[in-house]
C-alpha cells in the first residue's frame, strides 16, 4: 500500500511548507515576477484542462505563497492524486510553472476472501469501488465501513474487515484485495430492565423491536433499532402517564466467547400524573364550547402524552379549516396538587388566509381547465384545509394522474396563490388477447380506450371481440363536463352476436344516450344519471336438444322467434366516496337503478328492473385494505309476470358483469335446464369480501377472497343466503396501455362445481 498511498499527512505539510518556501523566495527575489506559462506533467487520465482550472494558475498573475497553497489544495480535493508538486522557474520576464502530479491508481480487479455467510455479489452490491474505477486510501476506508455495516445487519457485529493493496499485470492499476474474518453471529441473549417498579421486564421489552433470542425468533441485534427502541420506551411510558420518565443509562456487553449479546437498560420511572383542567386564552371564531370538541382527553384520566399530543394538532386543524393558516396555539402547564397537570391553550388566531390565484404545474397533455373545474377551492376565498383535501381527491379520481401534490406562494399581504402540482400518466390502453369461457369459448379482443382524449378529459372506446360463438363491437364517447358544466353525456353504438353452448344464436344491436349530474345535496359526493336506451334482439337456430328441455316451457325463446325491440329509461342515483378511483383505500361507492321499458316507450318488453350495488373500502394493518361488497337485482313485468327479455335477466357466476362468485363458470349460477343450460334469473343476490394486499403501490396486489351468490328464476324464489359459496386468492398488476391485467383461482364450495378450482382471467377489470 505504501508504494502507491505513500504520501501522508507529515509529507504532504512538507510539501507545503516548501511550495510556501519557494514562492517565498521568488517573490523575495523579484515582487514583479509573473506567471508566464503553466504546464501539468504526470497525469496520465485526468485531463490537464481539470487540474489547471482547479489550481487556477493563469498566465499573467503574480505567484505568490498563498496562491501556491490553495493549488496544492484544490487539486488533491478531486480525490485522483496521491502526489502534487509545483515547480517554478525563473525566466527573467517571467515564471514558468510545472504542475508535477501522481495519479491515483486504477482497480484492475476486487478480490473478496473469508466471506461465507454473505454472498460476493451482495457485498459488491453494497461497494461503491468496482473495477476500472480510480481508488484512494479514503474510498478504501468508506467501503470497508460498507461491508462492516452490511454484515452488523445481518447480527455479524464482530466481523473484521481489512484491504490490501498488490501491483497488478496493467500498468498504473492495482488488484484490491478485502478480507473478512466473519466471526460467530452475535444473538441477542438477554436484555435487561434495571429500575422499572410499575411496569414487568416483559412488558417494556414488548416495546422494542430488537428482541432476545429464542425459538421463534432471530435475536439478531440492529443498532439503528436501538436507539429507537429506547425512544419507544419512553414514549409508552408516558402514555401511562409517567411524563417524567427517562432512561438513566445503557450498555452493551458480550460473553466471554462473543456469541452472545447483554443489554441493559435502566429506567428512571417517576410519578404517574393526570389531566387536570384545561382552559382556552384569546380565542374569538370558536367559542370554548367549540374548542372542547378537539380535545381528545378528560379532566383527572390518567395523562396520555398521544392524546396530548393529538389534541394540540387538532385545535390547528380546526383553525386550518377555517382559513386560520396562522393561527398560533401555544399550551401552558402547570402541575397541581397529587401531581395533577393544567393546561392552558393560549391561541393568537391571526387573520384568515385567502387564495388569489390558483396554478396548475406539471401537466403536459392535460388541459388546467380539466383540473380546474374538478376543484373546490375556488380564487379570491378563503384558504380552508378541508375544501384543499376534497380537492386533491377529486383530481386523483380522474384517474389520469400518478399524484397531484400542493403548494403554495406566499404574497406579501400573507394571502397565497395556490399551485397544484400533477405527474402525468399513461392513461390511453390499447390491449389485443384472447380469453376463454366456457359460454364463449375462445374470444379474440382488441380494445382501444382513450380516458383522457385529447387532454380535455372525453374518453373514447373501441372494443371488439371476435370468435367462434361471440362477435361484438363497441364504440363509446363521454363528455363528462357539457359545455363545462357539471352535466355528462355518454354516447354507446353496439352489436352482438352470441351463440349461447351451440343451443341457439342470440344478436343484439343498439344503442344508449346518457344524461348525468353533479349534485351538491344531500352532499356533493352524489351524482345522477339518466338513460335511454333502444335495442333490438332476435333469437334463432335453436338446436332439438334446446327445444326438447323447453317443450314444456310457454316462455321459452323458441316458442317466440324473431326480433324484439326494448326502448326503455332508466335513472341512477350514484355516491362515490372512494379516496381513489384505482385501489382505492377508504370510502364508499353505493347506486341505485331502476329502469322502466315499453308502455309509452313503445317496444316489445314491458317490465321494470331495479339494482342495488354497494361497496365498502376500510384501510387496516399494513395498509392492507378491506372490501366489502353486496349486489341485488329484481326484474319483472308491471304486473308482476314473469315475461321479460331472456338478455336482461341476471346471471351472476365467474366473472360475469352480472356478479362474480369466482370457483364457477361465468354466468352458470341459477336455474338450468336439463342440458345445462342457465335460463338466467329474475332476481338476484351476490356477496363478496376481499382483502387487498399491496405488493407495489398502484402496480402490482395480491387478492384474498370469499364469494356467495345465486340467481333465483322467479322473484318468489329469492332467498338472500341460499347461496353458492367459493373462496380463493388471486393478483392483479397495472400494465401500461393495457390497464389492470388480473388473474383469480377460486374454490367452489357448492354443487355442481364443489371441491373443484377453476382459474379465471380478467383484463380492464379494477376493484
Amino acid at each position: 500500500m505504501s508504494r502507491y498511498f505513500g504520501l501522508k499527512k507529515p509529507l504532504i505539510i512538507a510539501l507545503l511548507i516548501i511550495s510556501f518556501l519557494l514562492a517565498t523566495r521568488l517573490n523575495a527575489q523579484d515582487k514583479g515576477l509573473v506567471i508566464r506559462t503553466v504546464k501539468v506533467e504526470g497525469n496520465k487520465t485526468a485531463d490537464s484542462s481539470l487540474i489547471l482550472n482547479s489550481a487556477r494558475l493563469f498566465s499573467g498573475e503574480t505567484l505568490n505563497a498563498a496562491s501556491v497553497q490553495d493549488a496544492i489544495r484544490a487539486i488533491y480535493a478531486l480525490g485522483l492524486f496521491s502526489d502534487v508538486e509545483i515547480d517554478a522557474t525563473d525566466t527573467g520576464n517571467g515564471v514558468d510553472v510545472v504542475i508535477k502530479v501522481t495519479e491515483n491508481p486504477k482497480v484492475a480487479s476486487i478480490r473478496i476472501n473469508g466471506n461465507k455467510k454473505i454472498k460476493t455479489k451482495d457485498i459488491k452490491e453494497e461497494m461503491t469501488i468496482f473495477e476500472g474505477r480510480i481508488i484512494s486510501p479514503k474510498d478504501i476506508k468508506n467501503n470497508i465501513e460498507k461491508i462492516k455495516k452490511l454484515y452488523e445487519e445481518k447480527g455479524y457485529l464482530l466481523a473484521e474487515v481489512s484491504s490490501e493493496i498488490e501491483p497488478s499485470d496493467v500498468s498504473g492499476k492495482v488488484n484490491l484485495i478485502i478480507n473478512i474474518k466473519e466471526n460467530e453471529k452475535v444473538k441477542i441473549k438477554r436484555i435487561n430492565i434495571i429500575g422499572n417498579k410499575v411496569f414487568s421486564d416483559k412488558k417494556i421489552r414488548s416495546k422494542m423491536k430488537n428482541k432476545q433470542d429464542s425459538f421463534w425468533r432471530s435475536g439478531n441485534f440492529d443498532r439503528e433499532k436501538f436507539a429507537e427502541d429506547k425512544q419507544r420506551i419512553i414514549d409508552f411510558y408516558k402514555k401511562e402517564g409517567y411524563i417524567d420518565a427517562y432512561i438513566v443509562s445503557d450498555s452493551i456487553y458480550y460473553s466471554a466467547d462473543k456469541k452472545h449479546m447483554f443489554i441493559d437498560i435502566n429506567i428512571n420511572e417517576g410519578m404517574r400524573y393526570r389531566f387536570g383542567k384545561y382552559t382556552f386564552i384569546g380565542n374569538d371564531y370558536y367559542s370554548n364550547n367549540d374548542l372542547k370538541k378537539a380535545v381528545k382527553f378528560k379532566p383527572y384520566e390518567v395523562f396520555n402524552q398521544e392524546k396530548y399530543d393529538k389534541t394540540l394538532t387538532e385545535l390547528h386543524t380546526m383553525y386550518q379549516d377555517e382559513g386560520y393558516w396562522y393561527a398560533r396555539i401555544t399550551d401552558e402547564t402547570d402541575i397541581a396538587p397529587g401531581y395533577t397537570v393544567n393546561i392552558r391553550y393560549k391561541i393568537v388566531e391571526g387573520n384568515p388566509v385567502y387564495v388569489r390565484f390558483i396554478k396548475i404545474a406539471g401537466n403536459t397533455k392535460t388541459h388546467d381547465n380539466v383540473v380546474r373545474r374538478e376543484l373546490s377551492v375556488i380564487p379570491n376565498t378563503i384558504f380552508r384545509r378541508s375544501v384543499l383535501g376534497r380537492s386533491l381527491r377529486n383530481v386523483m379520481m380522474l384517474n389520469y394522474f400518478k399524484n397531484a401534490v400542493p403548494d403554495w406562494e406566499i404574497l406579501p399581504d400573507g394571502n397565497i396563490n395556490l399551485v397544484i402540482k400533477i405527474e402525468e400518466k399513461p392513461t390511453g390502453q390499447a390491449s389485443v388477447g384472447a380469453g376463454y369461457s366456457e359460454r364463449d369459448k375462445v374470444v379474440g379482443t382488441i380494445g382501444l380506450g382513450i380516458p383522457n382524449f385529447r387532454g380535455m378529459g372525453q374518453t373514447v372506446t373501441l372494443n371488439w371481440d371476435f370468435g367462434q360463438r361471440r362477435n361484438s363491437i363497441d364504440l363509446g364517447f363521454d363528455e363528462p363536463w357539457l359545455f363545462n358544466t357539471r352535466t355528462s353525456l355518454g354516447i354507446n353504438v353496439y352489436q352482438l352476436i352470441r351463440n349461447y353452448y351451440g343451443y341457439f344464436d342470440e344478436t343484439r344491436r343498439g344503442f344508449s344516450f346518457r344524461l348525468g349530474r353533479r349534485l351538491r345535496w344531500p352532499d356533493n359526493y352524489f351524482r345522477a344519471y339518466s338513460r335511454y336506451r333502444y335495442e333490438e334482439v332476435g333469437y334463432s337456430d335453436f338446436s332439438s336438444q334446446y327445444i326438447e328441455d323447453n317443450k314444456d316451457n310457454p316462455n321459452s325463446l323458441d316458442k317466440h322467434p324473431g326480433k324484439y325491440q326494448t326502448s326503455s329509461v332508466a335513472f341512477t342515483l350514484l355516491r362515490d366516496s372512494r379516496d381513489l378511483a384505482q385501489f382505492a383505500t377508504r370510502g364508499s361507492v353505493n347506486s341505485f337503478t331502476t329502469e322502466l321499458a315499453g308502455g309509452l316507450l313503445g317496444g316489445d318488453w314491458n317490465y321494470h328492473k331495479e339494482v342495488f350495488e354497494s361497496r365498502w373500502y376500510f384501510r387496516t394493518l399494513w395498509n392492507f385494505v378491506l372490501v366489502v361488497k353486496g349486489k341485488v337485482g329484481i326484474i319483472a313485468e308491471y304486473n308482476g309476470g314473469s315475461n321479460v327479455p331472456y338478455s336482461e335477466r341476471f346471471s351472476p357466476g365467474g366473472t360475469d358483469p352480472d356478479g362474480e362468485v369466482r370457483g364457477y363458470a361465468d354466468g352458470s349460477l341459477g336455474k338450468q335446464t336439463a342440458s345445462g343450460i342457465p335460463l338466467r334469473g329474475r332476481a338476484m343476490v351476490v356477496y363478496n369480501l376481499e382483502y387487498q394486499i399491496p405488493i407495489s403501490k398502484q402496480q402490482l396486489y395480491g387478492l384474498l377472497f370469499v364469494d356467495a351468490g345465486n340467481a333465483f328464476y322467479h322473484i318468489d324464489d329469492l332467498k338472500p343466503f341460499d347461496l353458492q359459496r367459493s373462496f380463493g386468492l388471486g393478483f392483479r398488476i397495472v400494465v401500461p396501455m393495457v390497464g389492470i391485467i388480473g388473474f383469480d383461482f377460486a374454490r367452489a364450495l357448492d354443487p355442481p362445481e364443489k371441491g373443484h378450482w377453476r382459474p379465471h382471467f380478467q383484463i380492464g377489470r379494477g376493484f
